[in-house]
């Protein structure tokens, strides 16, 4: 591991700290950022479980991959616009928070539409289609993590600023740790290419 690598891993950890300590938002009213991360997975959970709408297990196991592509962009100043890209199964969402930071998603295709909750997301497939089904998707989904790693470094690219989300669960925590994206107390940090 080059020193180079070692001292950005050690500011990222630094900043990480340091905002987790200073900023109000994370918190969300909590008194931990894992009290907070796991107030808005339930959220989130209840939220999108209610709108998952009815799909084939042909079209859950026969994605369309789409070419590495953009749409929208982000202010330098201040937390404005948006950015989507996509790559292959996946898609990342950076939006406004507030006036003060960007939120950020991870989707995957899941029978015709991008979804983000991981446990949404198996309960829906396993609820309609069985264990098997959603074992098949699950596969073809780990095969195409190389999109999301060549997608997570162009948006790093594209971006100045540090977005962060709760993530949903331990898998999307481990998710978010297997292509490169910084973890801490059950929030994720999508850093720029600045800090590589």
């Amino acid at each position: 591991m080059s020193k180079k690598y070692q001292s950005n891993e050690k500011v990222k950890k630094q900043y990480i700290k340091n905002l987790i300590k200073t900023s109000k938002e994370i918190l969300s009213g909590f008194s931990t950022p894992e009290e907070a991360k796991l107030h808005h997975s339930k959220l989130w959970f209840d939220h999108y479980f209610l709108k998952i709408k009815s799909y084939t297990a042909k079209q859950l196991l026969n994605p369309s991959p789409q070419p590495l592509s953009f749409e929208g962009n982000l202010s330098s100043i201040g937390n404005k616009g948006f950015l989507i890209g996509y790559n292959g199964l996946w898609r990342i969402y950076i939006h406004p928070r507030s006036k003060k930071s960007l939120d950020f998603d991870i989707a995957v295709q899941s029978g015709g539409a991008y979804r983000f909750h991981s446990k949404v997301i198996k309960h829906s497939i396993t609820s309609r289609h069985g264990q098997d089904v959603y074992d098949q998707w699950r596969g073809i989904v780990k095969d195409d993590l190389e999109s999301l790693r060549t997608l997570i470094k162009e948006i790093r690219a594209r971006i100045t600023c540090i977005p962060w989300s709760y993530t949903c669960s331990q898998s999307s925590e481990n998710l978010c740790e297997q292509v490169g994206i910084s973890t801490y107390r059950g929030t994720a940090f999508l850093f720029p290419e600045s800090y590589s």
